[in-house]
């Protein structure tokens, strides 16, 4: 019994620690900066602190990500759920994250690639 408690325990941490935390979104177009800057060429999608605020602007205030989820042939639905995600007033990166992974492959391939035709890259960051 406690072996497989033990064994139980070591698999839960194991896919905790493998479970993905966050995506970013790379700016192609931007320069590098220092990391110590507070503006960055990247953005944690959905955060409140990290990355750049000229990208959430972008993104969000201009209205970049909404084109860019309308052109991944996301359902209106999937659509509202990431914008909301990643740019709403309740928004997170794990909420983003969360309703990423609710996508089909196909649709995050999608995603992925009509962002780089906008000059972005979305990093995943899987075990």
């Amino acid at each position: 019994m406690k072996k497989t408690l033990l064994i139980l325990g070591g698999l839960f941490l194991f896919l905790w620690s493998c479970a993905p935390k966050a995506l970013y979104l790379t700016d192609v177009h931007e320069p590098v900066i220092p990391p110590d800057t507070p503006q960055r060429p990247w953005i944690m999608i959905g955060s409140r602190k990290w990355g750049s605020s000229k990208l959430f602007r972008k993104l969000c205030l201009k209205g970049e990500l909404r084109e860019i989820l309308k052109q991944a042939g996301l359902s209106p639905r999937e659509q509202k759920e990431l914008l909301s995600a990643a740019c709403g007033p309740e928004r997170s990166t794990a909420a983003f994250v969360r309703a990423y992974y609710r996508l089909d492959e196909e649709k995050r391939f999608r995603l992925r690639d009509v962002l780089e035709t906008h000059g972005y890259v979305l990093n995943e960051f899987p075990c």
